[in-house]
């Protein structure tokens, strides 16, 4: 199997089809963390945030400090993410994409095979550092910015070139950002939905299914499945 040129593997790491599959792999995690593991979404920071404001404020400083370590993991995996970046930069690799997903990959792993009890801000901490890991090395699907990890920017995206191409021409250019922000939008719910339906069943195993988007991400990385 021959491997792909740096080009092939970003053209392949900003396709539809791999931009759908890590939406779908951000809304899973959401979904599971939410329903597992303290009703709380790990991907997204804004909430940590604000609610370690109020702590802050009102003078709860024990409780605000809850939030604080989901940050730090946060800010710890756009680092780790600007580190893969650059080392590869540096040695002339293919790309960083296989690097951050193997790394994704191995922290899921791991989660997938903790018992129940344990505690949920373990969970907590490491989800929110694998999905900024994700989401700072997955930026752009066909030459646009993107979020894979939360969908507030997506729908915003979405509505505007609904907007556009309902008011202002039906041009090809804003019906294939209709088209990718739809599906990308779509494959963040139902990641969410099966997220959180299947961590009813089947628990901390439930991570096995978002690994295995993630692997799918992979194989596309190495063999080039789905580039014309």
């Amino acid at each position: 199997m021959t491997s792909l040129t740096f080009e092939e593997t970003q053209k392949q790491a900003t396709s539809l089809q791999a931009s759908a599959l890590l939406a779908a792999a951000g809304g899973f995690l959401d979904g599971f963390t939410y329903v597992g593991h303290g009703h709380v979404f790990a991907n997204a920071m804004t909430g940590n945030v604000v609610l370690l404001g109020i702590s802050c404020f009102s003078g709860s400083w024990r409780t605000g400090l809850r939030h604080l370590p989901p940050i730090i993991a946060f800010l710890l995996g756009v680092c780790a993410s600007e580190a893969i970046q650059l080392r590869a930069k540096l040695r002339h690799c293919n790309s960083p994409y296989t690097s951050v997903l193997w790394l994704e990959i191995s922290v899921l792993s791991v989660l997938s095979l903790l018992p129940a009890t344990t505690k949920d801000i373990f969970f907590t901490i490491s989800i929110a550092f694998a999905a900024s890991v994700q989401v700072q090395t997955f930026r752009e699907v066909n030459g646009r910015s993107y979020s894979s990890t939360f969908t507030t920017g997506n729908l915003r995206t979405l509505g505007e070139a609904a907007f556009a191409w309902f008011f202002e021409g039906r041009r090809a250019m804003t019906a294939g950002v209709v088209r990718d922000f739809s599906v990308i939008c779509g494959a963040f719910l139902l990641g969410a939905m099966v997220g959180g339906y299947s961590t009813q069943a089947f628990g901390n195993r439930t991570l096995w299914g978002d690994i295995a988007l993630l692997l799918l991400v992979v194989l596309g990385m190495q063999t080039g499945i789905g580039l014309p």
